[in-house]
């Protein structure tokens, strides 16, 4: 493996790396526009000029061989070196290539797309592209150089930036309130009507300074994406409380008030970007996180 790079193909080499990212052949063929057979090919020289078998192919799945796993640490670090060579010679130009970003959607919504077109007139040689899902994704299996993740971080080998806090805000329109009555006491919350988040459920306890226990509010309704809750909350189906982001232009709007601002006790939401320690070279990464950091400021 030493000077596996002198023998072989980088195609192959990137081929192989991205059929056991994608899971198999057919994904891998899909997502880079190429036939299943020429994929196939490329594996078969690698296995012909390394003389091991590097995958078990089956009709429905593949399976790595040990010697797989060994020829693949070594495939990824080479490539990386390759991809940062390819940065270091084109460094007096301006950052350029694919960027793969993985957000939650409201961060997304609220965020990330009102300043987009800044990011794009300052660097448009850098093509991103966005996936937006609620849930902690693994870098490699989505295909994404950065994660932008809200909360406390699980312990991990990647790379991470913080981006700045965000803080609660307990939240309902106008109307709903005129029908149902305006709370004068956090206690009072009791008698109206929560949109719930189905997941993290810690987001739906509602904790008051003063208070020994936590209100309790019946639910109204439970959505599992946070931009759903939201537009529920505005269409008058209750309270809920929302990262102050989400929220801040319907506040300014006049379409939502905000309850016991200075009462409400919830700990501030940290908001990081994650990235592998292989892609931290890159440089069109680096301006990206820079552009991140600067936006909470």
């Amino acid at each position: 493996m030493q000077k596996m790079h002198e023998l072989l193909r980088m195609g192959d080499l990137a081929a192989f790396v991205g059929i056991v990212d994608d899971g198999g052949f057919a994904e891998s063929a899909r997502r880079r526009g190429v036939s299943a057979s020429t994929l196939s090919r490329s594996v078969t020289r690698l296995e012909e000029q390394l003389k091991v078998a590097l995958l078990r192919r089956t009709t429905r799945s593949i399976e790595i061989t040990p010697e797989g796993s060994a020829v693949l640490a070594e495939a990824r670090e080479i490539l990386d070196r390759s991809e940062t060579l390819q940065e270091i010679a084109t460094s007096g130009q301006a950052p350029a290539g694919p960027l793969r970003v993985n957000a939650p959607v409201p961060y997304v919504l609220h965020v990330l797309a009102p300043r987009l077109a800044e990011f794009h007139a300052k660097y448009p040689e850098i093509q991103l592209s966005i996936d937006m899902t609620d849930t902690v994704v693994d870098l490699i299996g989505s295909h994404a150089d950065v994660a932008i993740r809200l909360g406390q971080l699980p312990d991990s080998d990647m790379l991470h930036r913080p981006l700045g806090r965000t803080s609660w805000k307990l939240v309902a329109t106008p109307e709903y309130l005129d029908r149902h009555g305006w709370p004068e006491t956090p206690v009072d919350l009791a008698q109206l009507e929560q949109v719930r988040f189905a997941a993290p459920d810690h987001i739906n306890t509602l904790h008051f300074a003063g208070l020994a226990e936590p209100v309790t509010v019946p639910p109204a309704m439970t959505a599992g994406n946070g931009e759903a809750v939201r537009r529920m909350v505005l269409g008058g189906l209750g309270i809920a409380r929302f990262s102050d982001f989400m929220i801040e232009e319907d506040i300014l709007a006049g379409h939502l008030v905000e309850l016991f601002p200075s009462q409400l006790q919830a700990e501030p939401l940290a908001i990081s970007a994650l990235y592998l320690t292989r892609v931290s070279g890159l440089r069109r990464l680096g301006v990206f996180l820079d552009w991140l950091e600067a936006l909470i400021e």
